[in-house]
């Protein structure tokens, strides 16, 4: 018997008019974006599905030559040359949006470059880290990572995770402010001229603000708006940003609703504004159709084909299903995969029948 997995949704809804939304609902401050650090390592003690040297690519020949010249990187690249117990590996490293410190621990992820067939079992021996693989005896080292590599997909193998396995050797901060100002980057669901022009406004008529000059906030484009900041405030810039982050926006442009989708877990949050116009689908097995209730007081509703939704309503029973949470409703009664949820959502986005909008996320 076919494995039906569950259909994973959210609801949650818009904030409306009444609710308090602050500059921090619709923007991030430039700066916060992670950085990434990696090296390349040897994951040695695999049970013969690791590197087959005489199959090795150009590209990881020159890696090795590399590796054995610089010394630097690895504690054994011998034994690479020998066996299939070993497997070359990127070793990549993400320093959160805000941040770290040296010393900080974190997890990194190991990435078969040579011929393994799988790095289950295997153990990273010690890789020196830096922002670039273009690495020699003058790079700085920015972390070190080690320890056992754990395997989280099993479709993907040669893909891997060393949990609290890099040490960083070197703080990683971020620069909020440049050439005294601070950059607000907006929200891409929100990126429009109206709200950026509105939350500059709404900096410049706050309390906080306005003795500082006649208008220390600017909006520069649909995506940024800067802000000046007082030189008082060099010595500490969290405080200043806390301060604008604060700030309340009246009647802020209107919230497009939105379908949020994370394909790979099977995930969908819907915005409960999210609306569907009348149309009908058909996949795989599925037959539905979304059209106008017979019911004035509710315009819209989702009438399923394949179950017996059709049959109560035709029998006159007020069975009402609003906007696309309708969809996902019926789409239940059929025990219908997240995968088919997706499949039909990306049809009837491309159809432009979903009022709202469709972002994938990972």
């Amino acid at each position: 018997m076919k494995h039906i997995l569950p259909l994973l949704i959210f609801l949650f809804a818009c904030g409306s008019a009444a609710a308090q939304l602050r500059v921090e609902h619709f923007v991030r401050i430039k700066g916060q974006e992670t950085t990434t650090i990696r090296g390349i390592g040897i994951v040695s003690g695999l049970p013969g599905t690791g590197d087959d040297p005489k199959g090795y690519t150009p590209a990881a020949q020159a890696i090795m030559r590399s590796l054995a010249r610089s010394g630097m990187f690895t504690s054994d690249t011998k034994g690479v040359n020998a066996t299939k117990n070993n497997a070359l590996v990127e070793v990549i490293v993400t320093i959160p949006k805000n941040g770290a410190r040296n010393g900080d621990i974190l997890d990194c992820t190991v990435a078969s470059i040579g011929n393994a067939k799988s790095l289950s079992g295997g153990v990273l021996s010690s890789t020196m880290l830096a922002t670039s693989l273009q690495q020699d005896e003058n790079t700085p080292v920015l972390g070190q990572a080690a320890g056992r590599v754990t395997i989280e997909q099993t479709e993907t193998p040669t893909v891997g995770r060393v949990v609290n396995g890099c040490r960083l050797y070197a703080d990683f901060d971020n620069p909020y402010i440049q050439h005294g100002l601070v950059t607000l980057v907006i929200k891409k669901e929100h990126a429009r001229p109206n709200m950026a022009l509105r939350i500059a406004e709404a900096i410049n008529q706050d309390t906080e603000f306005q003795s500082l000059s006649l208008a220390p906030a600017k909006a520069i484009n649909s995506n940024y708006v800067i802000v000046e900041v007082p030189t008082t405030d060099y010595g500490d810039p969290m405080d200043f940003i806390a301060r604008i982050m604060d700030v309340e926006i009246m009647n802020p442009p209107s919230v497009v609703p939105r379908v949020m989708i994370n394909e790979r877990t099977g995930t969908i949050a819907i915005d409960v504004d999210v609306e569907v116009k009348p149309t009908l689908i058909s996949h795989r097995n599925i037959i539905a159709e979304i059209s106008p209730a017979p019911d004035e007081e509710f315009p819209r509703q989702f009438i399923d084909i394949d179950t017996d939704t059709k049959f109560r309503q035709m029998s006159g029973e007020n069975v009402t299903n609003m906007k696309l949470r309708a969809l996902q409703a019926s789409l239940d009664e059929v025990r219908a995969t997240p995968q088919d949820m997706i499949d039909i959502i990306k049809i009837l986005n491309e159809q432009g029948a979903i009022v709202g909008d469709v972002v994938f996320v990972d």
